[in-house]
C-alpha cells in the first residue's frame, strides 16, 4: 500500500521541480495518507474505498507545490541575477573609450565653431562626422557585448546595425544643418532625409524582424514566472461575474455622459473645447478601474 500511494503522489507532482522543500512536503502528504487509510480501514471502509476518500479529502494540493516551485524559481533566478556580473573587455572597453573620446572631441569643436562665427549651422555640421562616428561605435558595441541578460549579437549583423544608425543620424544632422542655415527652404531640409532615413529604416526594419532572441536562460525563466502572475491576477480578476456587471455598468454610464457633454458643448460653444469632455472621461476611466483594482486587492 505504501508504494501505491508514494507513486500516486510522485505522479501528481510530476513536472515541479524538485527542491527539499517539496521533498519535504511529499513525505509528510505520503505520511499523513496512510495514518487517514489506517483510521478509515478501522472504521469498516476496505482498502480502496479508504483511499479514494482519503485522496478526496486532500483538496488541492498541488496548488502547494506551484508556490514552492515558484519560490524556488525566484530564488535561483534572483541569485543567477546577483552572481551574474558580466566584465566588459578590454576590447570593448578600449571601443568605449574611444567612441566617447571621439564624441567629447566633437561636441568641443562644435562649441568652438559655434562661438567663433555665431551661426548655429556651422557648429552642427562641425559635430555631424564626430556624432555619426561615435553613435555607430556605440550601436555596435552595445550590440556585440555580452550583458547580464542577454548573448552578444553576432559582429556581422551588429555591423548592419551600426551602419543603418549612423546613416539615420547623418541624414538627420544634414537635414537640420540645411534647415538651420536659412539657404533652402523647410520642405528641402525635410527632403535631404529621404536619401538617408528610408534605405536606413528599410535595413532597421528587416533586421528587427528577422532578429533572433539573444536572451540568456533565466531571463526566459524570470519571464515566463512574471507571465503565469499576470494569467492568474487576469484570471481572478476577470472571473468574477459581480466584477464584471458593476465595471461595465459604470462604464457605460461614464461614456453616455461623456458623448452627451461632447456634443452640448459643441452644440453651444466650439468643438475645440468639446474635446474636453472625452478628456476627463478617460481620466474617469482610468480612475474606475485604480477603484476597483483597490477593492480588489483589500
Amino acid at each position: 500500500m505504501k508504494t501505491d500511494i508514494h507513486a500516486y503522489i510522485e505522479d501528481l507532482f510530476k513536472g515541479y521541480e524538485e527542491t527539499p522543500e517539496l521533498r519535504d512536503f511529499k513525505e509528510e502528504i505520503i505520511s499523513n495518507l496512510m495514518e487517514r487509510i489506517e483510521d478509515l480501514k478501522k472504521s469498516g471502509m476496505n482498502e480502496d474505498e479508504a483511499f479514494t476518500k482519503a485522496v478526496g479529502e486532500l483538496g488541492n494540493i498541488t496548488a502547494i507545490a506551484d508556490e514552492i516551485s515558484k519560490e524556488k524559481r525566484k530564488e535561483v533566478i534572483g541569485k543567477m541575477y546577483i552572481e551574474q556580473g558580466t566584465k566588459v573587455d578590454w576590447k570593448h572597453a578600449l571601443g568605449y573609450v574611444t567612441a566617447g573620446g571621439i564624441l567629447f572631441f566633437g561636441i568641443i569643436s562644435a562649441l568652438t565653431a559655434y562661438f567663433a562665427t555665431g551661426k548655429i549651422f556651422i557648429g552642427v555640421s562641425s559635430l555631424m562626422p564626430f556624432l555619426v562616428i561615435s553613435g555607430s561605435a556605440f550601436i555596435f558595441l552595445g550590440l556585440t557585448q555580452e550583458t547580464k541578460r542577454n548573448y552578444p549579437m553576432p559582429w556581422k549583423r551588429a555591423l548592419l546595425y551600426a551602419l543603418a544608425g549612423g546613416t539615420l543620424l547623418f541624414g538627420l544632422n544634414v537635414s537640420i544643418t540645411e534647415y538651420l542655415s536659412n539657404h533652402v527652404p523647410s520642405f528641402a531640409a525635410i527632403g535631404t532625409l529621404i536619401p538617408f532615413v528610408i534605405p536606413a529604416a528599410c535595413v532597421l526594419g528587416f533586421l528587427l524582424l528577422t532578429e533572433k532572441k539573444r536572451h540568456k536562460p533565466w531571463v526566459a525563466e524570470e519571464q515566463k514566472i512574471l507571465m503565469e502572475r499576470y494569467a492568474e491576477s487576469y484570471a481572478q480578476k476577470y472571473s468574477n461575474p459581480e466584477y464584471l456587471t458593476a465595471r461595465g455598468l459604470l462604464s457605460g454610464a461614464l461614456w453616455i455622459i461623456a458623448i452627451a457633454a461632447f456634443a452640448l458643448i459643441w452644440m453651444i460653444f466650439s468643438i475645440k473645447y468639446a474635446w474636453i469632455a472625452i478628456v476627463l472621461a478617460i481620466a474617469f476611466e482610468l480612475l474606475i478601474e485604480l477603484w476597483f483594482h483597490t477593492r480588489k486587492s483589500e
